[in-house]
């Protein structure tokens, strides 16, 4: 990606740093340092003159520190199940005698209300991380992809950017705001009423959490899967299109341009060149933030996931059957969360790379 020349310093002068930096704001240091820094222009500068590229081991360092505080953060949650599955199980000793009914449904009642109190703080972070990572990849394709479009079209791929332009829209405000103001409350609700559902024991809302989870799972699937086949489609057409247009206009101005066509051809691929240039190192800057951002949120719910997993296999032999299965159901539910969290960073990925693609065809 190596391009020093006046054109692409033109260029990148005339983005707006500030807006750019903004997206920048909510990194942590971690995060920054693996970006390259604070300064959007100066990292794109650094990707351009291939000075900075992306640390594998410095991701992965950075995954197992996530990785890590979320184990610890969710030692509470493993902590409180053990021990109420306990004391429980130690208060189905009392069996036998006179009030033992009343005193069984009591424990039993007091117990599930402290998992669902420990859970369900743990979930309402878990949604609140979810807006909060969709909002962050949002303003990224606001920001970003936009720039992209305004340097494929003046390279002479026009088509390809009216192709793409209301692609942005209906990502964000289609695909991303489907998960934010529908799909997450669904999950909301199916949490809920599989709690209610374990506590009750007569499965009826049970039933109703698995069906907004499924739900859930066919609507995401759906729009993921028409979104991805659209853009690809698009993407090929647009640039087959445009890049006939833009190799006959150099092949007419090479041909019928006298004395200086064959000059003025070669300065129309330097342009070229130097737009491609500044286009890629905007994707992949736009990639490392979009793995900057989603991947936290991912291994954090994947961590959560596996721990009510994990807490679901302890309560149900030291507490009981309805215990373990209201916990296995809410993990279930937080599974889906992370998978839609997933699948959105990947429709943006692929979308960036299909950017990252077009316009490389007219040189």
């Amino acid at each position: 990606m190596a391009a020093d020349n006046g054109y692409t310093e033109d260029i990148i002068g005339a983005l707006d740093g500030d807006e750019l930096n903004g997206l920048l704001d909510g990194l942590t240091d971690r995060q920054s340092e693996l970006f390259g820094g604070r300064d959007f222009i100066s990292v794109l500068r650094g990707v351009l003159s291939g000075e900075l590229g992306l640390n594998f081991s410095g991701v992965t360092e950075f995954i197992f520190g996530v990785l890590g505080s979320s184990l610890a953060a969710l030692t509470a949650l493993l902590a409180t199940v053990v021990g109420v599955s306990v004391i429980y199980s130690a208060a189905g000793a009392l069996k036998g005698g006179r009030y033992s009914e009343g005193v069984e449904k009591a424990a039993h009642f007091a117990a599930s209300a402290c998992m669902v109190i420990v859970t369900g703080v743990s979930v309402t972070a878990m949604f609140s991380m979810c807006a909060q990572t969709l909002s962050s990849m949002a303003a990224q394709i606001n920001v970003l992809v936009p720039l992209m479009l305004t340097l494929i079209a003046g390279m002479g791929g026009g088509t390809s950017a009216a192709v793409f332009s209301p692609t942005v829209a209906v990502i964000t405000g289609g695909m991303f705001n489907l998960i934010s103001s529908v799909l997450v409350p669904m999950l909301a609700a199916a949490f809920v009423f599989g709690i209610v559902g374990s506590i009750s024991g007569d499965g009826g809302m049970g039933k109703m959490s698995s069906f907004l989870r499924s739900a859930v799972k066919w609507l995401f699937g759906t729009g993921f899967f028409v979104l991805t086949a659209v853009m690809s489609i698009q993407g090929i057409t647009a640039n087959v299109t445009d890049n006939l247009g833009v190799r006959g206009a150099k092949f007419a101005i090479g041909k019928y341009v006298p004395v200086i066509g064959g000059y003025m051809s070669e300065g129309f691929n330097l342009m070229v060149s130097g737009g491609i240039a500044i286009k890629n190192a905007l994707g992949y800057t736009a990639l490392v933030l979009l793995l900057l951002t989603v991947l936290p949120a991912v291994v954090q719910i994947a961590v959560f996931s596996l721990c009510l997993k994990l807490a679901a296999a302890i309560a149900e032999p030291f507490g009981d059957r309805q215990m373990g299965d209201m916990l296995h159901g809410i993990s279930k539910t937080v599974s889906l969360a992370g998978g839609m969290m997933f699948g959105a960073g990947f429709l943006y990925f692929v979308f960036v790379l299909i950017l990252m693609a077009a316009g490389n065809i007219f040189l």
